[in-house]
């Protein structure tokens, strides 16, 4: 998808969407801290968010790229997903190093023996020291599946077809096979079919054209409050069966009822798409929204060094007891991280391409046709 051709307010639904990865990932320390009302928004905002991104990356998909020689596509692909994955999974190791504290559930770092085991884990495709990383382990198998097979996808119909076949396929091996206690992680395989379920269907999506056409206001708004009712209706009655969490962790391969799971994945989907139809065509918004890679690869550091103690300092100074104070209190966090991060983001694309894959092309390489800046 070409500059030309983007939709702006796709490129804010990302914006957004890494926004409530953010928000997530904070609540999720509180959570840990027993709080009762981060638990609730965890369980809310996990039902949907991730498979939200999967359907954001079909949508983005550039239509071109499956019809390309083998190695040109890997050069394409690859560089700009693992020299991006294996920097910023790799630095947090290196701030550790420098003697600043952090918190890595997976390896302990009291010891060097940690840090061998972090790097073999990130290596296997699970980022010890960046765990939001997971999800571009998962997307850079995921477009190795879809380059070998994308072009299957002709029809709508076959699209729905994989949809479901996908669906199932990712469902029933992740209900009966549990790949965390049996030491079964490679590059988030056992995510991948259900990922690929939700980007086919955001290439269904674009390719019905809808998100091209206008719409009256009040119409996307009657929209939105009918899927921002859904999701409330539905989330809480996915009751499992889960692993560790009681919640849906798409990490985990762990997503509960196999229909309550994609409905409310699907209608919370809509409802953040929808809410950046509403939002104003701010250019800089969309322009946040092209960069969420790297905001994405960034707040892998908020997640280990700042969100566990700024967590604990809530807990023990605020009544975060309170829904609205929780609510607050976190919004107000994550909208200074995206301060930071965002700044930072931009900087780093436009200074230091190199470590976002993106360092320009080769002598004599030509570009696909309509081909973008996006993830």
């Amino acid at each position: 998808m070409g500059v030309a051709n983007r939709i702006g307010s796709i490129d804010t639904a990302r914006f957004l969407a890494i926004s409530l990865v953010f928000y997530g990932h904070f609540v999720e320390q509180v959570m840990y801290l027993d709080n009762a009302a981060a638990a609730a928004q965890y369980k809310w905002l996990y039902s949907f968010h991730m498979p939200l991104f999967y359907v954001l990356s079909g949508i983005v998909h550039n239509e071109a790229r499956p019809r390309l020689a083998i190695k040109p596509f890997l050069y394409r692909v690859l560089r700009s997903r693992l020299v991006p994955y294996f920097v910023f999974a790799l630095l947090p190791a290196v701030i550790v190093l420098a003697g600043v504290p952090g918190w890595f559930p997976t390896v302990d770092l009291s010891a060097p023996a940690g840090y061998l085991d972090g790097v073999i884990s990130t290596l296997m495709g699970l980022p010890a020291f960046n765990i939001p990383l997971w999800f571009l382990a998962s997307l850079i198998l995921l477009e190795l599946l879809h380059f070998a097979i994308g072009r299957l996808w002709t029809t709508k119909t076959r699209l729905v077809a994989g949809i479901v076949a996908f669906y199932l396929i990712g469902y029933l091996f992740n209900r009966y096979v549990d790949v965390l206690s049996g030491g079964l992680i490679f590059w988030m395989a056992h995510v991948v079919p259900l990922g690929y379920a939700f980007y086919l269907t955001g290439i269904l999506v674009r390719r019905s054209g809808i998100l091209e056409r206008a719409f009256p206001t009040w119409t996307v708004i009657a929209a939105g409050g009918l899927c921002l009712a859904g999701v409330f209706l539905s989330y809480d009655l996915n009751q499992g069966p889960f692993r560790l969490l009681d919640v849906v962790v798409m990490m985990f391969g762990t997503v509960g009822h196999p229909i309550l799971f994609p409905l409310t994945a699907l209608v919370g989907s809509a409802l953040v798409i929808l809410i950046a139809r509403l939002l104003p065509a701010w250019r800089w918004l969309q322009y946040l929204g092209e960069i969420t890679l790297l905001i994405y690869c960034l707040h892998g550091f908020f997640y280990h060094f700042v969100n566990p103690p700024l967590a604990a300092w809530m807990i023990a100074n605020l009544p975060v007891s309170s829904a609205c104070v929780l609510t607050a209190a976190s919004t107000l966090a994550i909208a200074l991280s995206l301060a930071v991060t965002a700044p930072l983001a931009m900087a780093i694309q436009r200074w230091l391409p190199q470590i976002t894959g993106r360092s320009g092309r080769r002598s004599g390489e030509r570009p696909l046709q309509g081909e973008s800046q996006a993830p």
